[in-house]
């Protein structure tokens, strides 16, 4: 009998260890897929873009189920402006992992992509489009219920569109309620939504700081509002207060220089006055810490391009693009700066919001 019980005994032993050794086999495994991934990541960041996506297509030759690998191809296929391919890769992640936040609210946003491209170009199917972002955007929510940015596109999409575009008055002032209840911050952003044209929103940011104090988003949004009031000298106070409490926020530099490329925009007369002022904020930003990444450095190096070209400056200006294209090939041409939510390391849950309905 004691023979008995100690051979038992050694036999549960060995399973317990065999099952210990294969759950560390496995988080091993999961941790190298996760760190090849972030590798890719960080070349995308870096600058070198081919790189990162032969990395990807590797690593999915692999492993075809690697759904955050999907996720971050998805990206890297956005950022080469293949955003079909892009479409199709956040899709694949998606439905490989249905649960995960990242991947659903990555989804969301690409479906109200497409559906502003389709506002933008006066398409049909505008509506069905719009629809589709929504289903997208309360998934989300099924997933993470308390996710304020994805409940703040809802809240755009519900209280600016018209209803024969998707728009619902009610359905926005729900998602307003829940806000309020949730974060002070978006819960007042919200609100904006449903807010008389002629309201004076500076003196609302004044206010609502004026009750909850300063913080990052409530800087920003002040500063965004006195951009549009024609108040530089003010948005720059903002943005620098802003900066002092988050040094990434030096990105506030390039609103700035933004901000003088539209008055060009609106004014090429004004070219003399205002683009010096643009490449002053430019060159503020890539002289700051912490040190921009690749993507927004060449994007500001071929905003210097234009401007010195734009102003006579010829040689000046193609060393400058010669310098964005060597420091990121695939750097954006839009107006807007590149949004921060696409940088975030593929592991982790992307807390940004940027309205489609705003330049700021």
């Amino acid at each position: 009998f004691k023979r008995k019980t100690i051979r038992i005994s050694v036999l549960w032993l060995f399973l317990i260890v065999n099952l210990i050794f294969l759950g560390s086999f496995i988080n091993c495994s999961n941790t190298q897929k996760s760190r090849d991934v972030l590798n890719a990541w960080e070349l995308r960041i870096d600058g070198k873009v081919d790189d990162a996506k032969l990395l990807l297509d590797s690593i999915l030759e692999k492993d075809p189920l690697n759904a955050m690998a999907y996720y971050e191809l998805s990206r890297t296929l956005d950022y080469m402006d293949k955003s079909e391919e892009a479409q199709k890769a956040i899709q694949k992640a998606f439905e490989l992992e249905p649960d995960n936040v990242i991947y659903a609210y990555s989804n969301a946003n690409n479906c109200f992509l497409q559906a502003y491209m389709k506002m933008q170009m006066e398409q049909e199917g505008v509506k069905e489009a719009v629809e589709k972002t929504c289903e997208a955007y309360l998934k989300v929510l099924e997933i993470e219920p308390d996710y304020p940015e994805a409940m703040m596109y809802l809240v755009e999409i519900y209280g600016y569109l018209p209803e024969d575009m998707g728009g619902n008055k009610e359905k926005a002032n729900e998602f307003i309620s829940k806000m309020e209840k949730l974060d002070p911050f978006y819960g007042a952003k919200a609100k904006t939504a449903n807010l008389p044209e002629e309201t004076n929103f500076v003196d609302y940011w004044n206010n609502y700081m004026a009750e909850e104090g300063e913080c990052v988003k409530s800087l920003k949004e002040l500063g965004a509002t006195y951009i549009f009031a024609d108040d530089i000298e003010n948005a720059e106070k903002c943005y620098e207060k802003a900066i002092s409490l988050d040094p990434a926020q030096n990105v506030r530099l390039l609103d700035l220089a933004r901000y003088h490329m539209m008055k060009v925009m609106q004014n090429r007369e004004l070219a003399q006055e205002e683009l010096p002022n643009a490449i002053k904020y430019l060159n503020a930003f890539l002289e700051s810490q912490p040190e921009p990444i690749a993507p927004l450095k060449a994007w500001s190096y071929a905003n210097l391009s234009r401007f010195e070209m734009f102003l006579g400056n010829n040689e000046k200006g193609e060393e400058l693009m010669k310098l964005a294209e060597s420091t990121d090939p695939y750097f954006s041409r839009a107006f807007g700066v590149p949004g921060p939510g696409e940088f975030v390391a593929p592991n982790e849950v992307v807390h940004h919001f940027g309205s489609f309905f705003s330049p700021f």
